[in-house]
């Protein structure tokens, strides 16, 4: 079974998630159904903290591609 958090990302990759649009072309935590952008420097390592306290676990960092990009 997938999980959400795998569902979340395959969904963010795909570009059919609701918020796929909104966060083309940055980087983002996600964890469960949790989408984060990535903030500036301190931010980014508090916002990676709490992601961790709350689910227990430390949250995935992924690059959202923009629609119809090729990056090979």
């Amino acid at each position: 079974k997938q999980s959400l958090t795998d569902k979340t990302l395959h969904d963010l990759l795909s570009g059919s998630h609701p918020l796929a649009k909104k966060y083309a072309g940055k980087q983002v935590f996600v964890i469960d159904s949790e989408i984060v952008p990535l903030g500036r420097s301190k931010k980014s390592l508090t916002d990676f903290k709490k992601l961790k306290t709350k689910y227990g676990k430390p949250p995935i960092l992924i690059f959202v591609p923009q629609p119809g990009a090729s990056y090979i």
